[in-house]
């Protein structure tokens, strides 16, 4: 009779080993859950007195016109309105007008596809950029520094470009990236 005492002494430590197995698992899950997105999510940023973080997120109304698009010559063309004189049986008389033109010799080159992105402009302390943006291309389309800053841009990717306004003392460094929509993240450095 003595494997009776030795089965019960069996169960109490596999009843111990189901509740601690149990136990860690629950933590690793909330750990997993709950604590690490915020670890992992992104480092701290240490707090940096001659620096200050600006993120920004366009909407829609915020867009810049696009530019307008190079038009043909006009021609005179009937008005959309209704007229109430009556049409004429009678040909009109027309002034003479000039030969249509010879074409020439080389071949015109076909306008360009114009650009039809939206264009946010982005304003810092060093002055303002406007950025064209969609989702496969992101291009800085014009800078507008202030007085005493001159203004530089490179690109880290399709959908990243960064534009530097630096002047004396003052640096404003403009990152505008794709991120599920246009964003950007505006950083004044101080003392540079």
């Amino acid at each position: 009779m003595q494997n009776v005492p030795m089965i019960r002494s069996w169960r109490y430590v596999a009843g111990w080993l189901a509740v601690t197995v149990t136990a860690v698992t629950v933590s690793w899950f909330g750990v997993r859950l709950g604590v690490a997105p915020a670890l992992t999510d992104e480092p701290p940023v240490a707090i940096d007195v001659n620096r200050r973080y600006t993120e920004i997120r366009f909407g829609l109304a915020e867009t810049e016109p696009p530019p307008p698009s190079p038009s043909p010559p006009s021609s005179p063309s009937p008005s959309a309105s209704p007229s109430k004189a009556r049409p004429s049986r009678t040909p009109a008389r027309t002034a003479t007008t000039k030969p249509p033109p010879s074409p020439s010799p080389t071949p015109s080159a076909e306008p360009s596809a114009v650009d039809r992105r939206p264009r946010y402009r982005v304003s810092a302390d060093g002055g303002s950029i406007i950025v064209a943006f969609s989702s496969t291309r992101v291009d800085i389309v014009d800078a507008d520094p202030l007085t005493g800053y001159t203004a530089t841009g490179s690109r880290r990717s399709d959908t990243v470009v960064v534009a530097r306004l630096s002047g004396p003392g003052h640096t404003s460094v403009i990152t505008a990236y794709w991120s599920g929509g246009p964003a950007a993240q505006v950083i004044e450095e101080f003392g540079s």
